[in-house]
């Protein structure tokens, strides 16, 4: 990320850089930080998080999770208490931080919603590029930050980042790419002459030539995107390699590996995805924060429920369509109509710094939160409605 920092891609926490943070959400939709933690308490935090992993009796077992990731025999998410450990660390980021993420909420109530440990293990595979969340009203935001607790270089799978478009860097984001594959399939126009230039799965149905007209991005030219992706290992940068012109590539993101102790935060509409680990444990701690009482929609709100409030609310037919626009679904029933439950976090961040609940010798809590349902659906059940037959849309 060297060659991108003086685009604004690397912020320094300083007076000089305040007003800059929300920019570059703006710009980009991420961007990282110098170190929010010494290498002291960075080791001493991803020492405790691994120890806790050890005391948990499903982490010993061949199946089962701790948290809803996908390859989750890999990926560990651990919803985190605040020990005297994490509350420590916590408290030294949000200091460094909390200018940064006052200029991008506008004021100090945004509400943490996430508080985990993400454990990537060697083996793990790269993810689909996603997103996380998105709001369903308008104004509604979600903040991930990830803390590197090692170094994370490129063999240790750190997260790729995709660039909002168009920005200082480059004009060209997911959808620009969907957007020249059809330009390029409509100029080829042609079964033979789309074969031969790669798109032939994407675009060739039943023998014929099969161009959506809608702005959706469907899964066969996602497939393909993700397929002609290269990471350069000279800069970290990301780029999109078209198949179709060899001499051509188009930067689109960068590698987020990171020094340790420093921070990687980023939009929740961001297209990210987690890269292949070929080495060992990347230990990050994890923490999103939402704007306050806000409608967020999709994600997985790994936290421990004595820092949530969830309830159950009616949804409106613009926030139903909404939702269906995001690709979310919703609960239906004769007597409550279409509803959702919704987060929000008891902590704020005004209330930093905070005081631990718990001591680190603790440990009856970790099996606990060892859910192996992937849709959240015990975290979130929370008047037994989800258990009953044919609440789902």
């Amino acid at each position: 990320m060297r060659s991108l920092a003086g685009d604004g891609v690397s912020l320094e926490l300083n007076k000089e850089t305040r007003g800059a943070f929300a920019s570059a959400l703006e710009w980009y939709g991420f961007f990282t930080t110098d170190p929010v933690l010494s290498e002291r308490e960075a080791d001493e935090t991803r020492a405790h998080v691994l120890d806790l992993l050890r005391s948990s009796q499903a982490y010993q077992k061949d199946s089962g999770c701790l948290g809803k990731l996908a390859n989750c025999q890999e990926r560990f998410d651990l919803s985190l208490r605040l020990t005297k450990t994490v509350t420590r660390s916590m408290n030294k980021i949000i200091s460094k931080l909390k200018p940064a993420l006052v200029d991008i909420f506008g004021d100090d109530e945004a509400e943490l919603v996430e508080l985990s440990a993400l454990v990537t293990c060697g083996g793990s595979p790269q993810q689909r590029l996603h997103t996380d969340a998105d709001g369903v009203n308008g104004g509604d935001r979600l903040v991930s930050v990830f803390v590197s607790l090692q170094d994370t270089p490129v063999d240790l799978g750190p997260t790729q980042l995709f660039f909002n478009a168009p920005n200082p860097v480059v004009e060209f984001d997911v959808y620009s790419a969907m957007n020249l594959m059809r330009a390029v399939a409509y100029e080829l126009n042609s079964t033979e002459a789309i074969r031969a230039h790669g798109l032939g799965d994407v675009y060739l149905e039943n023998g014929r030539i099969d161009i959506p007209e809608t702005h959706g991005v469907t899964n066969g030219e996602m497939d393909f995107f993700n397929a002609h992706v290269r990471i350069d290992p000279t800069d970290n940068t990301v780029a999109f390699h078209p198949p179709w012109d060899a001499k051509t590539k188009y930067v689109i993101g960068v590698v987020g590996a990171t020094r340790q102790g420093s921070a990687l935060v980023y939009d929740s509409r961001t297209y990210h995805r987690g890269g292949q680990n070929t080495r060992g444990a990347r230990v990050q701690l994890m923490f999103s924060f939402q704007s306050k009482r806000a409608f967020i929609s999709g994600s997985t709100f790994t936290m421990r429920r004595r820092y949530q409030r969830i309830e159950r609310v009616a949804l409106s037919l613009t926030e139903r369509a909404t939702m269906r626009s995001l690709g979310q679904d919703f609960q239906t029933s004769p007597s409550l109509g279409a509803w959702i439950l919704r987060v929000f976090g008891k902590i704020r961040l005004r209330d930093f710094p905070v005081t631990a609940d718990t001591n680190d010798d603790d440990r009856r809590w970790i099996d606990e939160d060892a859910v192996n349902d992937l849709d959240n659906a015990r975290d979130f059940d929370v008047d037994g409605l989800r258990r009953k037959k044919g609440a789902h849309a």
